[in-house]
């Protein structure tokens, strides 16, 4: 059944992207608006309008395949992966990529963060301001109202998020979408291990205060790799969950690559080529784009 309400809807990047120059048309999920005005109905801040809304089916629902890393689980290979054939990925599979301000994307994970945590933000002082926060969402909309059939989001600092509060901020980013969450987990010993050797090359200092990002000792929080399947579960549902095991998908193909993406197309044999794409360092990836990341820090610093 349908019904016919008036409704004020502020316009967002992503509602503008799918605007002419005459016509606005509208479609959110769970629920579809439907409905056409002129833009002289149009005002600055939003817009007035009659529309029927009716229930979206799951299966009209664009796919997303939200990948939280983990962190040193050759997420850096995968996102490179991705990045680099997009083109090719869009036209065999109508797969896009999200196209992060970083490499990695991580400002989705630190803009869904409480603000008291204590996260590696080197570089983006900003990422706590609610204006920087409010500019990366909009970022994630726009990219959001490109055409495709499924789109992958990979950032590992997504990883960092625990409480409900943090879950419900990404799961808002994500509405109307068919989510899938993807992680990759390794054993916690040789993971912690491999994260304190990266923070100690990234000049990063140890740390023995157990909520801080920097403390790796056998009890770590993020080794807890319940409480991060818990936590994206109760938000996202526990049937939207896959895992992949780093060693087994290595042992198999010697890549994480294929471990994750026969889990988002229908036959990896089909896939760009994979096997020589090797990063173990995000610090190695972003460095042959510091001119690409200056001007997006620049881009994303919040205007007054």
């Amino acid at each position: 059944s349908t019904r016919t309400i008036a409704l004020t809807w502020p316009f967002t990047a992503a509602m503008r992207a799918r605007c002419d120059s005459t016509t606005l048309r509208l479609v959110t999920d769970p629920l579809r608006i439907d409905s056409a005005i002129s833009s002289a109905d149009w005002v600055q801040a939003g817009v007035v309008m009659s529309a029927r809304i009716g229930v979206v089916s799951p299966h009209e629902r664009r796919r997303l395949f939200l990948h939280i890393g983990t962190h040193k689980t050759g997420t850096t290979s995968f996102q490179k992966w991705l990045l680099d054939n997009e083109p090719l990925l869009l036209e065999h599979f109508g797969l896009a990529v999200y196209q992060g301000a970083f490499p990695n994307a991580r400002e989705v994970g630190l803009a869904c963060a409480n603000i008291d945590r204590l996260l590696p933000v080197r570089n983006l002082p900003q990422w706590n301001d609610p204006a920087w926060r409010a500019h990366v969402g909009e970022t994630i909309q726009t990219q959001l109202a490109r055409d495709f059939s499924s789109m992958v989001i990979s950032s590992e600092a997504l990883s960092f998020l625990r409480a409900p509060e943090e879950l419900q901020r990404v799961k808002n980013l994500l509405e109307g979408f068919d989510v899938t969450i993807l992680v990759t987990l390794r054993n916690p010993l040789e993971y912690l291990g491999s994260w304190q050797r990266h923070l100690t090359r990234t000049g990063y200092e140890l740390s023995d205060d157990p909520i801080s990002f920097a403390y790796v000792k056998e009890d770590s929080w993020l080794a807890r790799y319940d409480h991060l399947i818990d936590a994206y579960a109760t938000a996202f549902g526990p049937d939207r969950m896959i895992t992949v095991d780093y060693e087994s998908a290595n042992a198999q193909f010697g890549s994480v690559i294929p471990a994750l993406m026969r889990h988002v197309v229908d036959d990896i044999a089909q896939l760009p080529a994979w096997s020589s794409v090797r990063f173990n360092s995000t610090v190695r990836f972003e460095s042959a784009r510091p001119s690409v990341v200056k001007r997006v820090l620049s881009r994303l610093k919040p205007r007054r």
